[in-house]
């Protein structure tokens, strides 16, 4: 926790009629590092008749305290969950639980629960129980609406069916369609974000969002597939907010947040008037694709040392499977200009298990690392991080199988036996059964839900939350850990087809079966 923060709002409980618990359930650092945060607690606070405070896990069996108030999560009229993955799942509960509040919505009368972000967004199913009204979408076209309906519960002059009612809700038995913000010039950016005076990471850095969306099509990708289509902001209305934003924030830091940042089609203004005002700024991974050789320069200029790429397999086959195509020889181009520019490290994130790969797939790695080093980067300066290829809800892999876990241990000793080679030492590999658990909350219904309701039970007998727990759960339920993920046919009724989002099934199941060759029936 802080020492300080800079635009805390603190304000009197007994002057508003809404008194709202902004809630997220991972550490301190990492929420104040989410814009999702910041947003919101400023558009709350921005009302008069209503208070934002906000709350943050900090370990299992420990109830949270506001951050302005130090007052306990049941002192509040409504919960607000902003939930980014599934790993949050357990720690969401947890938080709910230690501060004496029914978990159950059927029977909770007080507080109501409100959960959003992309992983309720793409599957909102697993959680269904245990929340009262989901946000599906982006909250800021209906964030008024939404204030009022709860204002009036609050102060009881109001029904949570005029919550219901607002699109874009969705309450457990009830279809629901997404909501998005069709014009983000026109979308509340927040400009009085609260930071720490101190502590550094993204947490102490004013975060800039240049687009939402993306149109590039990673069949492995939610948010390609949850948050279409792609929209940008203006260079005016980046200038605006950084004008602002800085002056109320004091900051000299900027994060640019977007999934889709080198696809902006005016990227080269934005990185040279950032560089204008004197600022550094930190990127996400850069798109090989349509690569503009000011980049780097531009990249370096604003102080970033590190150049990180996302090939996610060595096979320039497999990257037609996924949908993103890009040659070794492009990534030897950019690598090439970011070292003459005075980059001097490389972080590199792979995939393991992506539909009908092959250990000839991996034995690619060899020549890209090749490429990597001749590029410039010593094998000390390359950094490498490969997962296991998680199928997510709402995209053409969501029918995938998952790859074993003896197959994925033996391909990742096989990858780190390839960078060994080239001296190459710095890699990390993501634990197969968390990749596991991913993939089953993710795509998972009622089953996924029991299991939350007995991990609850779990960590309330003095579980952590960790492998142990989900072992012993999944055990209680016939499943073993390394395969609690499975497959879906192609004709399932998928758990999450209650929520209409911006790409029908059909056009999914396509992608899905270009992907793999041939019609998903003769796949399985």
């Amino acid at each position: 926790m802080p020492a300080g923060e800079k635009n805390t709002v603190l304000k009197d409980r007994r002057k508003v009629a809404l008194k709202f618990a902004l809630a997220y359930p991972s550490p301190y650092s990492m929420g104040m590092s989410n814009l999702a945060v910041r947003l919101l607690y400023e558009l709350i606070n921005n009302r008069d008749d209503c208070l934002c405070e906000r709350f943050f896990f900090t370990e299992y069996g420990q109830a949270p305290k506001s951050i302005e108030s130090g007052m306990a999560l049941d002192r509040f009229d409504v919960i607000g969950f902003s939930v980014q993955h599934e790993m949050d799942y357990t720690r969401m509960l947890d938080m709910i639980l230690s501060s004496r509040i029914p978990l159950s919505a059927s029977t909770r009368r007080h507080p109501i629960i409100i959960a959003g972000g992309p992983s309720p967004t793409s599957n909102p199913i697993p959680l269904a129980n245990f929340v009262d009204f989901f946000v599906i979408g982006e909250v800021e076209p209906i964030v008024e609406q939404l204030l009022d309906a709860l204002s009036a519960c609050a102060v009881g002059k109001g029904s949570r069916e005029n919550v219901k009612a607002i699109p874009g809700i969705f309450r457990a038995g009830a279809p629901a369609k997404r909501v998005y913000a069709e014009n983000l010039d026109c979308a509340y950016h927040s400009v009085r974000q609260v930071h720490p005076v101190s502590g550094g990471g993204f947490s102490s850095t004013f975060l800039l969002e240049v687009s939402r969306g993306c149109s590039r099509g990673c069949r492995f990708c939610m948010e390609c597939f949850v948050y279409r289509p792609r929209r940008e902001r203006s260079l005016n209305a980046i200038a605006g907010i950084l004008e602002e934003g800085l002056s109320c924030s004091g900051l000299s830091r900027v994060t640019c947040i977007s999934s889709a940042f080198f696809d902006h089609s005016g990227l080269p203004d934005i990185l040279s008037l950032m560089k204008s005002r004197g600022l550094r700024f930190s990127l996400p991974s850069i798109r090989i694709t349509d690569f503009d050789d000011r980049l780097p320069s531009l990249l370096v200029s604003g102080g970033q040392k590190t150049l990180t790429i996302a090939p996610e397999t060595p096979s320039e086959r497999l990257r037609d499977v996924i949908s993103k195509r890009f040659t070794n020889d492009q990534v030897f181009n950019i690598l090439s200009k970011a070292k003459e520019a005075g980059m001097n490290s490389v972080k590199l994130y792979f995939m393991l298990g992506i539909p009908s790969e092959t250990d000839r797939d991996i034995a690619d790695l060899t020549p890209l690392l090749e490429k990597v080093i001749s590029a410039g980067f010593k094998p000390g300066s390359i950094h490498i991080s490969v997962n296991p290829m998680i199928p997510k809800s709402n995209t053409p892999f969501q029918w995938a199988s998952m790859i074993a876990e003896g197959e994925y241990r033996s391909r990742l000793a096989l990858f780190r036996r390839l960078c060994s080679a080239l001296e190459v030492r710095r890699i990390e590999g993501m634990d197969y059964r968390w990749g596991a658990i991913q993939a089953y909350l993710s795509t998972g219904g009622s089953d996924a839900s029991e299991a939350l309701m007995r991990m609850a039970s779990d960590i309330k007998g003095g579980g952590r939350g960790d492998l142990g727990s989900w072992r012993r759960v999944l055990k209680s339920l016939g499943k073993d850990i390394g395969a609690a993920y499975t497959a879906k046919p192609a004709d399932a009724v998928l758990p999450w087809e209650i929520i209409k989002g911006p790409t029908p099934k059909s056009v999914l199941l396509h992608e899905f079966e270009k992907a793999i060759g041939e019609s998903y029936g003769r796949h399985l």
